[in-house]
């Protein structure tokens, strides 16, 4: 059960009448992925205009298209329903579907570990409706909202940022009880110049948590938490991090191949809590504190909380680890990159000293101005934590690979790299295989 399962629950949530009566299956953007009984969306984007597939759709079993090109206004075909602006139309649907839902709404962005925060938090609560694949900008939260049960007690979210404004229109549409950043770092940079401007557009989800919600921050840096303490004070402020200063506080942690364990302290417990994960990397630390900081902000038994991790029953998208070519390990981290987030992965990668540690690095995009130094920086950081071979792969790689010397190969095609994967991979190797979306790395996964 969704929020929009028909022509009546699409009319009520668009606030328009639709003659057209029909049962809906599944919403799509992508003609590409619709099936019998679909609802097209058509998106105009930079390079496309999904108006243009509309027929398309409708061959492919598409009972509605929602569209947005003139030339479709004034169209008799009652499968068609026009509107000025399909994007729009998708914000407004969102924001009437969140009028509706009667449970507590999740909203959690940063720079780094927003979609392992995310599936954390969805995954120890129960009757959660929660992001749908990568959906986290303006076209996916509306998505992943459509898709969502009526019947959720929370509704757990990823918002995204690219550009100025971006986290205050989805936050706008979500009206989050609990907002959480995970971080701040270097992402996006082509548009938010330097982390002060991270920092800005991060922060924008503070504006619309509602009056004594919550904000779940990290507290390592003191300008931040500073900032974040001003913004509002009709909220509560959590923290999270390694100080004892933070509100909630990991120690005794012990990192290995095979996941963390340590404890998490807070005053606001009795007891510290013992966790144990086949998460790997301190990063994920910093994730499970998050979460349980919002476990509490939830009112949630946090014993519960630790019993749930334990549990290793969580669905993290992210550093998949599996067997892999001639009985290789593979790290597969190829959903996104920025340099902060190929630290911790390039950390993550040094905890397997038993075995030769292959770096295999796609560029990492939207970096502006820094991005030269910044793959530079990569390549020294992967050399002095003691990788071993470090493959690039794109134009900006080659300034990482140059850094990182001995043992550092570049490639400008896919056929060559992949051949060299084929041929010198080994089962005594751990491979660890990033890059940003644009990328596509996960096409050297399948050699």
């Amino acid at each position: 059960m969704r929020f929009i399962n028909n022509t009546s629950d699409l009319s009520k949530y668009l606030g328009i009448r639709i003659e057209n009566q029909a049962l809906i299956k599944k919403i799509s953007t992508d003609t590409r992925t619709i099936k019998k009984g679909s609802l097209f969306i058509a998106i105009k984007g930079k390079n496309f205009n999904g108006n243009d597939y509309v027929q398309d759709a409708f061959k492919k079993g598409a009972v509605l298209a929602l569209v947005d090109d003139l030339r479709f206004k004034d169209s008799k075909n009652k499968k068609i329903i026009y509107v000025k602006n399909t994007i729009e139309s998708l914000t407004k649907i969102g924001k009437n579907i969140i009028k509706d839902f009667e449970g507590k709404v999740i909203a959690i962005t940063g720079s780094n570990g927003k979609t392992s925060t995310t599936s954390i938090v969805a995954d120890s609560l129960r009757k959660v409706s929660t992001t749908i694949e990568n959906f986290n900008n303006e076209i996916g939260v509306p998505l992943s909202l459509i898709n969502a049960s009526p019947k959720s007690d929370y509704l757990v979210l990823e918002i995204g940022a690219s550009k100025f404004n971006d986290i205050d229109h989805l936050s706008k549409i979500l009206k989050p009880d609990v907002g959480i950043i995970t971080n701040i770092g270097n992402s996006h940079l082509e548009e938010l110049k330097n982390t002060n401007g991270v920092l800005r557009v991060k922060s924008e989800i503070i504006t619309h948590i509602k009056k004594n919600g919550f904000l779940v921050v990290p507290n390592d840096n003191e300008k931040h938490l500073s900032f974040w303490k001003k913004v509002r004070k009709d909220i509560n402020i959590v923290t999270f991090g390694k100080s004892k200063s933070a509100d909630f506080y990991s120690y005794k942690a012990d990192l290995n191949s095979d996941g963390a364990n340590f404890y998490i302290s807070s005053k606001n417990l009795v007891d510290s809590i013992k966790i144990k994960t086949t998460l790997e990397g301190e990063h994920n630390i910093m994730n499970i504190l998050a979460s349980c900081a919002c476990h509490f902000c939830l009112n949630q038994d946090l014993d519960l909380f630790a019993k749930k991790i334990n549990l290793n029953k969580l669905t993290i998208k992210r550093q998949r680890k599996t067997k892999w070519l001639n009985g290789s390990t593979l790290i597969d981290d190829t959903y996104n990159a920025n340099p902060d987030s190929t630290k911790k992965s390039i950390d993550l990668l040094c905890n397997y000293n038993n075995k030769k540690k292959i770096l295999i690095l796609g560029d990492m995009l939207e970096l502006g101005k820094f991005r030269k130094n910044l793959h530079k920086e990569i390549g020294i950081y992967a050399k002095k934590k003691g990788i071993d071979n470090f493959l690039g792969f794109g134009n900006l790689t080659k300034v990482a690979v140059d850094a990182f010397g001995k043992n550092g190969f570049f490639f400008n095609g896919e056929k060559d790299l992949k051949a060299y994967i084929k041929d010198n991979i080994s089962s005594k190797d751990i491979i660890l295989i990033k890059g940003s979306r644009g990328m596509k790395m996960e096409r050297f996964i399948d050699v």
